[in-house]
């Protein structure tokens, strides 16, 4: 594995792992270094990201960023930049209002089965309180 280092001006950072792809059957697979497949390999490791959960936040909290910072005066230039509709922009950025610890969750794969980017969107309370009730965790301490 080679890695570039992290680049404070473009916020990269770049990792490089040697894999392979292989037909079996009429599939594609990812084989590691090593000759075995990278998906049961994952699936063996533990809880399973919901990567278009994961990447949905990625996405939000990076436009929330960008707003805050003020290199955009507005979501609509954001929108147009990123071209993408700007309704769109507003259900996925509607996540930054989530929990803490539900969000730490869904980085780490951990969260309920009934959890999905779905249903999230179709809308949530902005208490931290009630989305923890909504949505099935115990409320902390």
């Amino acid at each position: 594995m080679s890695m570039q280092a992290y680049d404070d001006e473009t916020k990269i950072l770049s990792i490089t792992v040697p894999v392979s792809f292989k037909r079996r059957k009429s599939r594609k697979t990812i084989v590691s270094p090593n000759g075995k497949n990278i998906k049961a390999i994952v699936e063996a490791e533990g809880p399973k990201q919901d990567m278009t959960f994961v990447s949905a936040l990625v996405k939000a909290f990076g436009w929330q960023e960008k707003l805050d910072s003020g290199k955009y005066a507005s979501p609509k230039e954001l929108a147009e930049k990123e071209k993408t509709e700007i309704t769109h922009m507003y259900r996925l950025m509607r996540l930054t209002l989530l929990a803490p610890d539900i969000i730490q969750a869904i980085m780490d794969g951990q969260q309920p089965r009934a959890l999905t980017l779905q249903n999230v969107v179709r809308g949530f309370p902005v208490s931290w309180r009630e989305q923890r009730t909504m949505f099935g965790f115990d409320d902390p301490v």
